[in-house]
């Protein structure tokens, strides 16, 4: 397996094997719009690294939709009973 670091910028991404990034090259990518992701990702192939990079997203939007489904939840619940309580207090 090998370790690859992806760069961003909107629907583009470059994988680069660790070993051969250097500062100028980073730099240059970002001069060009382009965000690293923070991790690297450890994979057999490029296409790998874009795969495992798509379901880890996949999985922070799963795991986000469900945090703010409940959050969503409870405060929908807190509202309803501080109007309950405001009806039965006059």
């Amino acid at each position: 397996m090998n370790s690859y670091i992806i760069f961003i910028k909107d629907n583009e991404s470059k994988v680069l094997k660790v070993n051969n990034v250097t500062r100028e090259h980073s730099k240059e990518l970002k001069s060009k719009g382009f965000t690293k992701y923070p991790y690297t990702i450890e994979a057999n192939n490029e296409k790998d690294a874009i795969a495992k990079l798509n379901k880890q997203g996949e999985e922070h939007l799963y795991d986000l939709s469900q945090f703010s489904g409940n959050i969503f939840f409870y405060c929908a619940i807190l509202v309803a009973g501080l109007v309950i309580a405001f009806i039965f207090s006059r």
